[in-house]
């Protein structure tokens, strides 16, 4: 591929891609102050304009307004919409932008371009009718029932405080949302086929957030198979550890640990300390996934590590798991709070150059580590800190969970589970109309779009750009108080791996 800019400036290949400018949904975008205009079906064809949903544009006395020229030419046709992307003129004259290439195609590449833009967005995505609106969400086999009943019932309140069923003063294009619980039952490989028996028997626009613990791959597949949005889990590992197109993930959980393990290890190797990582997981967990990951991690690091399965939590297979270690060791816990308050309380600390617990499994600040762990254990700590979390919640999320009666039960996951649906109803509204699930997906990776929407998650950072799937890319290491033994302090700057 070719094109030519204004002044003779070539470009080539993926440079001059009509996907970079317009988005693969054809929704356009901008650069700046420069707009890439819309150029799916109905903008092209009809130059259909969004919906103002009931809006009236405001003006200052005395001034005009000027639109841009796209939003005020006639509808395209075959001829003239050849001419455009050939020379740059648009029906009514008008000379494109400089960045806007002129492409000079063969007249077979100009009809099957053409052809392509007449179906393109052409359609509303299924789910979205009338004054309806299908979301589903999917909670795991073997949630704890005080998690599930804590999970949805902000899921629900956010979707009817944001759109209840309509009465007759509901602005025009006003949608009630439809929630959609899934339960999903049995093992993992029959998730998809239950999924997908769901879906069929009702199309949905987007999955809003989601519960599972060390499982998630076969919800991400299917959602990538049907092309359906999936908005920000609340599960320990996602399901691939790059996410999907249509898949986003608040962070990599387990995975994003382990890598900021390695991380921190590996600076630790070079200061001439360690030499070995001894980690312990029930292999069958997300603590399994975890270790996996660091050693994939450390491959090339020098360091050696050895994977110490947990079978048992008795004071014999404890001194087992720990036996021989040294200063130029470093231990890892992958265990969650029973097997860590059993583990820690069954042996006394080795004599380990380092010794680290997961955050994620093992409880965070509320960690059952045997008092005699807690003045030399390390924290993997992938949320905001304590001081810090403690204070956007009392702002963002306990009045709104007031204001619902819903009582305050896990904040982190309440928080995460009001943000996911927030970004989703935001995502709906800026949409004005143009229910597209390509146009969703790419108006949240330009989260800046999304306001405040983000500020009851559990994370220090919420950033997202083209092409990423995770929000929050880093971790704290941390340890406990001297003078709190349940308080945590940072013992390090965030790491990002």
């Amino acid at each position: 591929m070719r094109g030519v800019r204004s002044g003779g400036l070539e470009a080539f290949g993926g440079e001059v891609a009509c996907a970079l400018c317009h988005q693969r949904s054809g929704m356009g975008l901008a650069e700046g102050a420069i707009p890439a205009p819309p150029v799916s079906a109905p903008a092209l064809f009809r130059n259909e304009q969004p919906r103002t949903l009931g809006r009236t544009p405001r003006l200052a006395p005395g001034m005009q307004f000027e639109d841009f020229h796209f939003r005020r030419r006639p509808p395209y046709d075959d001829i003239n919409l050849a001419r455009a992307i050939r020379e740059g003129v648009s029906p009514t004259g008008d000379a494109f932008n400089y960045l806007m290439p002129r492409y000079d195609l063969s007249d077979d590449a100009m009809r099957a371009l053409i052809a392509y833009l007449r179906r393109l967005s052409a359609q509303p995505s299924p789910g979205v009718s009338g004054r309806e609106a299908h979301f589903a969400t999917v909670v795991a086999p073997g949630m704890h029932p005080a998690d599930r009943e804590a999970y949805l019932g902000v899921l629900q309140a956010c979707a009817t405080q944001r759109h209840a069923e309509p009465n007759e003063d509901a602005p025009e294009g006003y949608q009630a949302w439809h929630l959609h619980v899934w339960d999903l039952e049995g093992p993992p490989e029959t998730w998809r086929q239950q999924l997908q028996g769901n879906y069929e028997r009702q199309p949905v626009f987007a999955m809003a957030s989601g519960l599972g613990r060390d499982e998630w791959l076969p919800v991400e597949q299917f959602c990538e198979a049907n092309r359906l949005p999936c908005l920000f889990p609340n599960v320990e590992v996602p399901g691939t550890p790059t996410g999907g197109r249509y898949s986003f993930y608040f962070y990599k959980g387990v995975l994003l640990e382990a890598e900021v393990v390695a991380r921190y290890l590996e600076d630790r190797r070079e200061g001439g300390g360690i030499a070995r990582v001894i980690q312990v997981s029930r292999p069958e967990d997300s603590g399994g996934r975890a270790a996996a990951a660091l050693r994939t991690a450390l491959a090339r690091s020098g360091l050696m590590v050895e994977d110490r399965a947990l079978t048992d939590t008795d004071q014999t297979t404890a001194a087992l798991l720990t036996r021989g270690l040294t200063g130029t060791d470093a231990l890892v816990l992958w265990l969650r709070e029973p097997d860590l308050a059993a583990f820690t309380a069954a042996v006394a600390p080795p004599k380990a150059g380092v010794v680290m617990i997961s955050g994620v499994l093992g409880g965070k600040e509320k960690a059952p580590l045997a008092a005699a762990w807690r003045p030399s254990a390390l924290m993997v700590y992938p949320y905001d800190p304590p001081f810090r979390w403690e204070r956007r919640m009392a702002y963002n999320l306990r009045p709104w969970l007031a204001q619902h009666g819903l009582p305050a039960v896990d904040e982190r996951l309440q928080g995460n589970t009001l943000t996911a649906c927030a970004l989703l109803s935001e995502g709906m509204m800026r949409m004005r109309g143009r229910h597209l699930r390509e146009y969703l997906v790419e108006l949240t990776e330009n989260y800046p779009w999304m306001g405040n929407a983000p500020a009851p998650q559990a994370f220090p950072r919420f950033s997202i750009g083209p092409g990423q799937r995770f929000t929050s890319k880093g971790a704290y290491i941390t340890r406990f108080s001297e003078a709190d033994p349940v308080r945590l302090e940072q013992a390090g700057e965030w790491i990002v791996p």
